[in-house]
């Protein structure tokens, strides 16, 4: 038997007696309209098959090391490189959802598919990390395979296409090739394949050498239209791209100031490409382990905003919640630090190598600042008090230092009540006993720690000249500080006020679900309203499905995000799609459990055979839950 966190409930408990008792305690709850029954749960029949299945997919769900190739979209990233003007190519996906190396709408570098990544490639990994010779391409073959740095790789670079997107095939020079290392997307869960990228350097002469609409024609053969994990959009194997050369400072500027969208992995390697040299021997590109992620590699997919999956007690498919991050000055935002015991390390990590390093690397930044500025004052004034002066002023800056690395300007937020969503507390507890955490007021009463908390209830979605206005109000740095960085609705990241995420009051999942938004990159944090692959879930306790559906009619058409960053899974680029999507299914849902209810059925067991027909045990409960529900719903509504 396991223990499985049960969102339900707010604690860890056995699955067979937490989650079915849960929704079997209900079964003395019913709903009368006309004096007719038309709640009755009758669900043990099914918990000891679903307590087997749920077993095997626990385990079956901890997949990230086995047969790891298998699960993965794999490509060969080209980084076409002018050494004359310092200008890198990279690629907008303008229309193609299903071409995973560029994400629709974002700028990346142009890639192949490619073969399964071979052992070798984590054998010279190693051996380049050991000061192996810097890695280039030979044209010599033996037995298909290219000859890479006097060691043998199976033919994944297919010279060949490379060659074809010239405009002049003499361009191409084989012996301008290197190779930079391989970095892979981030594990969310078994559904969702996810990305290996070999990256490769190839040095050029001249930036018109690129010709678009062959580019595009060997690009197309990467679009996977069968891919399972895809959002939609057109399947057809069409691909439409706009090219730009610039400097790799330029792109990373424009993803700064909200005018590109750009992967972390790609942002990382335009920031690494300042450190090759022909005869350099490292790797600018090595993937980061499982206790490390997000660390190196910063997973930032909006300017400053960061999303770390880390492991937690949450509900299948899924085994992580995303840690959201945002520093500025000396501020910290943290969202939602579910992390369970499997995942203190990576928490850890990411607090001692990542957290505590940026705030030092402020103070000292800030503290050579003032030292400048003193001895600036000194030269210009001969006053015999300014010894003394400066040694008291040394004593408060040492003392608003100490503070400031036990996080007296870390603001955890936590988006609603469920556990997989504040099990981490008490590791930021003990590295920063300053921090305050800011939540729902039900969500604080069930969080366990001694931190100072700090209750909002976040803006209403009302209607959009009220939301504008929200978003739009603007206060001095002064009167930002007189609020001490935060007001009811809005938190304050940094000491100028110029990074605000908006608090937004968006019950349904739970009646005490918070949502961020910042609204100069239109990112939406959204907790678990949305999820990274299928659709939310609803606590059937303290759930709401009319005001689930309002407060998702609120974001599309007040909020209107351009990114959604959920609580489990990946980041959705087309979040007002999605959204509407999940609209359209819980209405066609809905109608489903209308009419099968006024065809006489009348318990959830009833319903749920004719609406999820043979739906696996594993998730029997959750829909039944989901029933419910919408029942409630419709109840409200005066159609039963």
């Amino acid at each position: 038997m396991i223990k499985v966190y049960s969102f339900f409930s707010s604690t860890t408990v056995q699955i067979n007696n937490s989650i079915y008792n849960s929704i079997a305690n209900n079964s003395n709850k019913i709903f009368r309209n006309n004096n007719s029954l038309i709640l009755k749960l009758n669900f043990q029949q099914q918990q000891q098959r679903a307590n087997t299945e749920i077993l095997k997919r626990y385990y079956s769900g901890n997949c990230c090391n086995s047969n790891i190739y298998n699960k993965m979209n794999t490509f060969s990233s080209l980084l076409f490189y002018n050494e004359n003007n310092n200008k890198v190519l990279m690629v907008k996906n303008n229309i193609n959802k299903l071409y995973k190396a560029v994400p629709h709408s974002f700028f990346g570098f142009p890639s192949l598919s490619s073969p399964e990544p071979t052992q070798l490639h984590e054998q010279q990994q190693n051996q380049q990390q050991k000061d192996s010779p810097p890695p280039t391409i030979t044209t010599t073959k033996t037995n298909d395979k290219l000859l890479l740095n006097n060691k043998f790789y199976s033919s994944q670079l297919q010279l060949d296409k490379i060659e074809k997107v010239f405009n002049n095939r003499n361009s191409f020079k084989r012996d301008n090739i290197y190779y930079l290392g391989s970095l892979v997307t981030p594990y969310y869960l078994e559904q969702v394949k996810r990305c290996y990228f070999d990256y490769y350097l190839i040095i050029v002469k001249d930036s018109n050498c690129i010709n678009k609409n062959k580019l595009e024609t060997v690009l197309v053969d990467s679009i996977s239209p069968t891919d399972p994990a895809s959002s939609g959009g057109t399947k057809e194997k069409t691909l439409d791209i706009s090219m730009e050369w610039k400097e790799p400072s330029e792109f990373l500027k424009e993803f700064n100031a909200h005018r590109k969208f750009i992967t972390p992995e790609s942002q990382y390697l335009l920031k690494m490409l300042s450190l090759f040299s022909k005869t350099n021997n490292d790797l600018l590109a090595i993937s980061e382990d499982k206790n490390n992620l997000g660390i190196t590699i910063p997973l930032e997919f909006a300017p400053h905003i960061e999303s770390i999956p880390v492991r937690s007690n949450t509900l299948l498919p899924f085994n992580s919640t995303n840690l959201i991050i945002s520093q500025n000055d000396s501020h910290i935002l943290l969202v939602d630090p579910g992390a369970n015991k499997e995942g203190s390390i990576h928490m850890c990590n990411i607090i001692e190598k990542k957290l505590l390093n940026y705030l030092k690397k402020f103070i000292n930044n800030n503290n050579n600042n003032i030292e400048i500025k003193n001895d600036d004052n000194n030269n210009n004034n001969n006053n015999n008090n300014n010894n003394n002066n400066n040694n008291n002023s040394n004593e408060e800056i040492e003392e608003e230092n100490k503070k400031i690395l036990e996080g007296k300007h870390i603001s955890i937020f936590i988006t609603h009540n469920h556990k997989d969503h504040w099990e981490g507390i008490g590791i930021l507890e003990k590295h920063f006993p300053e921090a305050t955490i800011y939540a729902h007021e039900k969500t604080l009463k069930n969080v366990e720690s001694t931190l100072k908390k700090v209750a909002v209830s976040g803006f209403q979605l009302k209607d959009k000249e009220s939301v504008d206005n929200f978003l739009n109000e603007i206060k001095t740095p002064t009167e930002i500080k007189q609020l001490d960085c935060h007001t009811n609705e809005k938190l304050y990241i940094g000491n100028g006020g110029d990074r605000i995420f908006h608090i937004v009051s968006t019950p349904g999942h739970t009646d005490d679900s918070l949502c961020l938004f910042e609204n100069t990159s239109k990112t939406l944090i959204a907790g678990d309203h949305i999820v990274g692959f299928g659709s939310s879930v609803l606590d059937f306790h303290t759930g709401d499905m009319v005001e689930y559906i309002d407060s998702t009619h609120g974001m599309i058409n007040y909020l209107c995000p351009k990114i959604a960053i959920p609580a489990h899974g990946p980041l959705n680029f087309d979040p007002i799609i999605l959204l509407n999507n999940y609209i359209k299914h819980r209405l066609l849902r809905e109608e489903e459990i209308l009419n099968a209810y006024k065809s006489g059925k009348t318990s959830l067991t009833e319903i749920l055979d004719v609406v999820y027909g043979n739906l696996e045990p594993t998730l029997s409960f959750m829909a039944m839950g989901n029933i419910k529900l919408h029942l409630q719903k419709l109840k409200k509504e005066n159609k039963i």
